[in-house]
């Protein structure tokens, strides 16, 4: 997939890190996400990982607390797939309407 160019990377983690903490001290929540996706036959592209991020409690200097999703259709790990999908969607949205424009 690679090698054919049929990878891509949506990454919105430097633009919206920085703003994380703020956006979480209200009544609202947002992580900063990373998704990988692959390009499909059919011209789609579909999700194949989700990374969504948070600032390390200890501090900047400590990196980020990571955690990755992959699809999954059922259970606790399709309810868990579907919550990174919409906030990936959120991270996408916010950066096209706040950052792009």
């Amino acid at each position: 997939a690679l090698k054919k160019h049929r990878l891509f990377i949506l990454d919105h983690y430097e633009a919206i890190m920085p703003y994380v903490n703020r956006i979480n001290t209200t009544g609202n929540k947002i992580y900063a996400s990373r998704t990988l996706l692959f390009l499909k036959n059919d011209g789609t592209l579909t999700p194949l990982a989700i990374e969504l991020c948070l600032p390390n409690q200890e501090g900047q200097d400590h990196g980020a607390d990571r955690k990755v999703y992959t699809p999954a259709d059922d259970g606790v790990q399709g309810s868990l797939w579907q919550l990174a999908k919409a906030y990936a969607a959120v991270d996408d949205s916010g950066y096209h309407h706040l950052i792009s424009h």
